[in-house]
């Protein structure tokens, strides 16, 4: 059920025999989505069809709620998990049933809260007390302001996941005494200018900032960190190569649109998945990584002064157009398309993903296979990619007296024949 797409979803199983009929009631996720209830607002033509539509959804989506919320609590011995909210357009007057929607959730003893509730106008909703004095809540996923930050985190001590998305008016963020902290995201939080968290036990750090500003960042203590997402146009070598430096258990490491780093070296040996993704000023990379199992690459060009993990299962290249009409792809001896000074290991089970490439597929195609033969060599640019095509015609169209496999000296058969 946890995977169905909303609760009507969860609902409609209860067709399915008698022994169904009421099993949907007590699952104990209850997700509220807006959209997927009633759907959006379009095709409507004027301003008082559309407050109609507005007021008419409102009354729906306030029933169905009721209904299923207290359906659940009566069956299910009031247990809830997890509560998500997320309504995109709310009238003023609809915040008396959404206060008392995550009252009844949180008086259930509820471990996941999940709200994004914008008011008309674009206001924000404000948070009722009774969020901050829980003490079952384990996982917080909000669009708050400054205002409620410091007593949140003062009042929910067992907080595993933290995650604020445009959050207006936050312009510190700092997080102590939360021992049992291991994820933070902060996406698009414009106004912040200092990060400062003391958090030992973090697993998973995330920060995403759209606009070019200077701040300041303190990981320092983060030694547990595993997996580290940054976009930020600001980030610059030296401040990357700090923070690299603290976190010696880093598995996962994403970069993306980072356009200040032109030259960065990533060196561990627990990092098993790189992404690197339109770090425009990015001139030299120094990967040195030998248990990298996935690699992700987008960009004009492969900026690599070495990758040669022997570990490596999967490589997802994402080659943009320059504009320029030259090749951003060429191998030392100038005649194959292939990057220059990168060498992907020759082992069978690689998993090589070429989305929309600007180099001929048929080239790209001939190069990779002479050296070596994969397990998988797909392509995900979109469905009307002619790799399979081109495979298939290679294939048909290969010589009895393959003149192709000529360049190997060894005697091995080229790709077509072998």
């Amino acid at each position: 059920m946890g995977r169905l797409r909303c609760n009507k979803d969860t609902a409609r199983t209860c067709i399915l025999s008698k022994r169904w009929r009421d099993i949907w009631t007590s699952f104990s996720s209850l997700v509220f989505d807006q959209r997927k209830i009633i759907g959006q607002l379009s095709g409507l033509k004027t301003s008082s069809e559309v407050q109609t539509r507005i007021q008419r959804n409102m009354k729906m989506l306030a029933n169905y709620v009721d209904e299923t919320l207290h359906r659940h609590v009566e069956v299910n011995d009031g247990r809830i998990q997890k509560f998500v909210l997320h309504i995109t357009y709310c009238k003023s007057e609809l915040t008396s049933h959404v206060d008392r929607w995550i009252d009844l959730a949180i008086r259930n003893n509820i471990k996941e809260l999940d709200l994004a509730v914008t008011l008309d106008l674009h206001k924000g909703y404000s948070l009722p007390q009774c969020v901050l004095a829980a003490r079952t809540i384990t996982a917080l996923r909000l669009r708050v302001n400054e205002q409620m930050i410091e007593n949140m985190i003062r009042a929910c001590p067992l907080l595993e996941d933290f995650r604020l998305i445009y959050a207006t008016g936050l312009k510190v963020f700092k997080v102590s005494n939360l021992a049992k902290l291991k994820r933070i995201d902060l996406h698009t939080c414009s106004e912040l200018k200092e990060v400062n968290l003391q958090a030992p036990n973090l697993e998973t750090f995330c920060y995403v900032v759209l606009k070019y500003r200077s701040y300041k960042i303190d990981l320092s203590t983060c030694n547990a960190l595993k997996s580290l997402t940054l976009e930020d146009a600001t980030l610059k070598d030296e401040s990357f190569q700090n923070h690299l430096s603290c976190f010696p258990a880093l598995e996962k490491l994403v970069l993306s649109k980072c356009n200040f780093l032109k030259n960065i070296t990533i060196s561990s040996y627990k990092v098993k998945i790189l992404i690197l993704r339109e770090c425009k000023q990015l001139e030299e990379a120094d990967i040195i990584s030998p248990n990298l199992l996935s690699f992700e690459y987008k960009g004009e060009k492969m900026p690599f002064t070495s990758l040669n993990p022997s570990s490596l299962k999967e490589a997802k290249l994402y080659f943009k157009p320059s504009g320029q009409g030259e090749s951003r792809l060429r191998n030392e001896d100038n005649h194959t398309p292939w990057p220059k000074g990168i060498f992907l290991p020759q082992v069978y089970d690689l998993k090589l993903d070429v989305v929309k490439s600007s180099v001929d597929l048929e080239d790209l195609l001939d190069y990779i296979l002479r050296t070596w033969r994969p397990l998988t060599l797909s392509s995900l640019s979109t469905s009307r990619s002619r790799l399979p095509k081109l495979v298939c015609k290679k294939l048909i169209t290969r010589e009895k007296d393959p003149s192709c496999c000529t360049y190997n000296a060894s005697g091995d058969k080229c790709w077509r024949h072998f």
